[in-house]
């Protein structure tokens, strides 16, 4: 992604010149850095997950029932 410019010239002047924004779509590519988490019963934990994607993704965890987990919770 990003800007290109594109230049004509075939000799005679002048010269054309045009400027693109190209953006590509892709999904989400995840990497999760520790892939096991361990925690004693009511210790604090915090779970991580890099993501790139475009448009911007919008990332969450959930639990093995499918409940989303809340930052606290």
């Amino acid at each position: 992604m990003g800007a290109y410019l594109c230049i004509a010239s075939n000799g005679v002047p002048p010269s054309i010149s045009k400027r693109v924004l190209l953006r590509v779509q892709f999904p989400p590519m995840l990497t999760i850095p520790n892939q096991l988490e361990g925690a004693y019963l009511g210790q604090d934990v915090s779970l991580e997950c890099h993501s790139e994607a475009y448009p911007t993704s919008i990332n969450y965890w959930t639990t093995e029932r499918g409940d989303m987990i809340v930052s606290g919770e």
